[in-house]
């Protein structure tokens, strides 16, 4: 028995079929209330479909409407479109949700043409992070794909340690110069993950700030094989010895000496017995040994 169509229905499919041969004959961007009929092929052939996208982009419920329907028999129709056109979030959603990597890739080559820092726009890295699927984000990141700040800290606020090495391993340089942000440190320290803390810890030095909350929270370990394993800075060492953190630059002071700007600061200090203990075991520069002696005259000159 033949299916009826509404009247309505018939009108509307009349004028798409129109507005469809228009868009095949004279190059015309198809209306958007006519996508969907497009891709479901209500009123024109597969062909008629390939032509038309050559010069009209879909909504993006229609690209996903595309995907359904022909990612798997003529995969061709999804790389021609994505190559001329690139893909909305949802697109490029769904792709991640069905680890469809070969049409991804065909979008990451679109954005790579044009040179864009994000090769994966930061909405879809999202995606991607959330998927916690470990084999297929080395595959993607294998494509080039770096995660910008907002994808990193999702990444370190799930805790999803494997990921985060396969990303640590394949975008950052071990034992790099680069410090860690204090943003992204108290992410992984606020919820007491130390693995996460020990992994950064081999591409990222720490800032001071991150060194007096691991030593307030009893991580003295951590911080000792840090201090034994990491050049420190100059500047973090005047950080250092400047502060009233009596336990950290003790801390320090076990494992290395400070440099000469760092041991005027701890002579400014008025830490007596660290300043001992830095001079029986590492000794202390003339110029400190003479600024000392300079500092304790003009005191007792001045009766202070």
């Amino acid at each position: 028995m033949e299916e009826k169509v509404c009247p309505d229905k018939a009108q509307f499919l009349k004028k798409a079929k129109w507005a469809i041969r228009r868009s095949y004959w004279l190059n015309q961007r198809l209306p958007k209330e006519y996508h969907s009929v497009l891709v479901n092929l209500e009123c024109c052939s597969l062909h008629c479909l390939r032509v038309c996208l050559q010069n009209c982009s879909l909504l993006p419920e229609a690209e996903v409407l595309l995907f359904d329907k022909f990612a798997n028999d003529h995969p061709d129709i999804l790389r021609d479109y994505i190559c001329a056109h690139g893909a909305s979030l949802a697109l490029l959603s769904k792709l991640i949700e069905n680890k469809n990597l070969e049409l991804l890739e065909c979008f990451l080559d679109k954005r790579r043409y044009y040179s864009e820092m994000f090769l994966l726009p930061s909405d879809a890295q999202i995606v991607l992070v959330k998927s916690d699927d470990v084999d297929f984000f080395q595959k993607v990141l294998n494509l080039g794909v770096q995660l910008a700040d907002e994808a990193f800290a999702l990444l370190l606020q799930r805790g999803h340690y494997d990921m985060l090495a396969v990303y640590c391993k394949s975008c950052f340089w071990k034992d790099s110069k680069t410090y860690l942000q204090n943003q992204w440190f108290d992410i992984v320290f606020q919820r007491h993950d130390m693995n996460a803390v020990e992994l950064l810890l081999s591409y990222f030095k720490l800032t001071f700030e991150a060194l007096v909350k691991l030593v307030d929270t009893g991580h003295k370990d951590l911080v000792t094989t840090y201090f034994k394993t990491h050049d420190v800075d100059k500047d973090v060492q005047c950080q250092i010895a400047q502060s009233t953190h009596k336990k950290l630059i003790a801390l320090y002071l076990q494992n290395k000496p400070f440099d000469k700007a760092a041991q005027l600061d701890l002579v400014k200090s008025g830490y007596k017995d660290l300043l001992k203990m830095h001079y029986l075991k590492y000794g202390l520069n003339d110029e400190v040994i003479v600024f000392q002696a300079s500092l304790n005259f003009v005191k007792s000159y001045l009766g202070v």
